[in-house]
């Protein structure tokens, strides 16, 4: 069962999108499907990602940005080429919402946008968010490896092989499972 509340959504917002679709043992499943699937994805994101409110009724812009994190994402984690139309539309998603930072009298900085359009705010955020994984700050993507998971993760550490604790006391039941069931048939 698949807690579609969302309760995993804390990685990088580009991530966290991308982490809309889960593996389920029978397949992926799409928790952004529908407008209310939408609303719970926005309502999650709340106050962590700039304009996300701006969202709402835009399933299929949201889907379309989703699709090229997932592809530029997915191929990073695996170390494989970027494919470039992604990583084209991306970029442009990127610049169609300049942002600056700001430095105010206290000293604090905040980011000022150059667009009013709050969509392209939200989704310039979360393609920069993508391309800031990509940056020489040593920040590594991986794939859970725990059976049914398969979520995109920074890890903590380089040993680190699944997204949180339930998928690796999932992974080592099963792989205690395998060995019982290997040990029976000889």
């Amino acid at each position: 069962m698949i807690d579609e509340t969302l309760p995993w959504l804390t990685f990088p917002p580009a991530v966290d999108l991308s982490n809309t679709i889960v593996v389920a043992p029978r397949g992926e499943v799409d928790l952004l499907t529908t407008d209310e699937q939408l609303d719970v994805w926005i309502a999650a994101e709340r106050g962590r990602i700039a304009c996300v409110d701006a969202a709402a009724g835009r399933l299929d812009d949201v889907r379309a940005l989703r699709a090229d994190l997932r592809a530029l994402l997915y191929a990073h984690a695996g170390g494989r080429p970027l494919p470039d139309p992604a990583r084209r539309r991306v970029n442009a998603v990127s610049a169609a919402a300049p942002a600056y930072p700001v430095l105010d009298a206290g000293g604090e900085v905040t980011v000022e946008h150059a667009s009013d359009d709050a969509f392209a705010i939200l989704t310039a955020e979360l393609a920069r968010s993508a391309i800031d994984l990509f940056s020489g700050d040593g920040r590594r993507l991986s794939v859970c490896t725990a059976p049914s998971c398969g979520l995109l993760y920074p890890p903590d550490d380089a040993r680190q092989r699944w997204c949180c604790r339930a998928c690796g006391n999932r992974a080592r039941v099963a792989r205690h499972a395998a060995r019982q069931r290997s040990a029976r048939a000889t």
